[in-house]
């Protein structure tokens, strides 16, 4: 996957900077046509042939390279040697450039890693050939696609310093000469491999680089493209309504070019279909934690009036042990008006207002057998035969 994602970020840098050496793509061109007019160049015939001839027979043989190393890399390979053999021979350096770097492309899509970086080594040998023949802004030009290229070599290989040393060499010369649209794709993709690599942060700075260098060139595409990694970031952080509003924004720019790029906007609804199904669970997670909180503080509640009742009933049951040792023990007053306890005060004025056993020890967290254990004492004190011959008393005795 990851092989393939370099793959089309080789054209995208490569169609970036070719617009300015005035590359011209024959993959649209008869190839049938082609093949017809370079046959029956031989060695003999090239080196009988003026420059124009040969200049000719170079464009065809670069068409042919081209054309075919999409539908049929072989045989775009046969074409690139014969290119390269052409460069050689007449000592045209571009020539040798653009074959080396094709081959050494070929030789990378195969995994073929050693012969890649053979090529791509002999077209730097090239480019370092150049200055005094061709104009330094043409010379950097290429030298930022062999950048990329290699950078992009380095990635697959998983050695993403290298790659990165490499990207930004390329990312220095686009800023030099105000390659804006050059400058967005490539940062675009340092941000594809940051996150792919999970280093997030880098991956932000990337994207937001891409983004600036979109909006100055007023590229929607390469914004479109920026936001959506942003988005795609965004949803990794768990970030869910930022990630929407990116990808949101970013699909308005795709729909303006959907002819050419439907791919791309397909990817961008994708993911924000993903962000719609990560807001879902997020939105489930948050109602099964407020569940949870609640049956806990529920939980918590009940332990608490528990705890609450357990104390009282502790209370009432000390408070009858202390009753029954003072009774137990040996009078030396006989005669003493004992009164009634706190807790005795506390229950008389809820039996007078007719209140049963049940809901007293509602009221004050007891226990329905120890409220009647204190309505008996009561009638024991007031000498009363039923409570409201108790209540009676004691109202008379001012205790209601």
């Amino acid at each position: 996957m990851k092989r393939i994602l370099l793959c089309c970020m080789f054209f995208c840098l490569t169609g970036a900077a070719v617009s300015r050496a005035q590359y011209i793509d024959h993959r649209d061109h008869e190839l049938d046509s082609l093949e017809g007019f370079v046959v029956g160049w031989t060695a003999e015939r090239i080196a009988a042939s003026s420059d124009e001839d040969c200049t000719a027979l170079a464009e065809a043989y670069s068409g042919l390279m081209w054309g075919y190393m999409q539908i049929n890399p072989d045989r775009g390979l046969y074409f690139g040697r014969k290119l390269l053999a052409l460069g050689v021979h007449k000592d045209w350096l571009w020539r040798q450039f653009d074959a080396d770097r094709v081959i050494g492309q070929y030789h990378y899509a195969k995994g073929q890693y050693d012969s890649a970086f053979f090529y791509y080594n002999a077209a730097q040998a090239v480019i370092d050939r150049m200055p005094g023949r061709y104009e330094q802004v043409n010379i950097d030009d290429v030298q930022s696609q062999l950048y990329g290229t290699v950078g992009n070599l380095y990635n697959v290989l998983d050695s993403i310093p290298r790659a990165m040393e490499y990207y930004r060499k390329a990312g220095e010369i686009f800023e030099r000469y105000g390659w804006l649209n050059s400058s967005a794709v490539l940062y675009h993709n340092m941000g594809e491999t940051y996150l792919e690599a999970g280093d997030l942060q880098e991956a932000e700075t990337c994207y937001d680089k891409a983004l600036q260098y979109g909006r100055e060139a007023a590229d929607s595409l390469q914004i479109a493209e920026a936001l959506s990694g942003l988005g795609a970031l965004y949803l990794q952080k768990g970030q869910t309504n930022k990630a929407l509003r990116l990808l949101q924004e970013a699909d308005g720019y795709f729909s303006t070019h959907q002819d050419q790029e439907f791919g791309h906007r397909i990817e961008a609804l994708d993911l924000i279909g993903k962000v719609l199904k990560a807001q879902k669970r997020q939105l489930w997670a948050m109602v099964a934690g407020g569940t949870a909180l609640i049956l806990l503080l529920a939980g918590f509640l009940l332990v608490l009036l528990r705890t609450r009742r357990l104390h009282r009933e502790k209370e009432a049951a000390d408070e009858v042990i202390d009753q029954a040792l003072e009774q137990a023990a040996p009078r030396i007053v006989l005669e003493k008006d004992v009164g009634l306890t706190d807790r005795e005060r506390e229950i008389l004025p809820l039996l007078a207002e007719g209140l049963t056993s049940n809901q007293i020890a509602d009221k004050l967290y007891l226990s329905q057998p120890t409220i009647k254990w204190y309505r008996r004492r009561l009638l024991d004190r007031f000498d009363a035969k039923n409570t409201t011959e108790m209540i009676a008393k004691a109202r008379e005795q001012g205790l209601l």
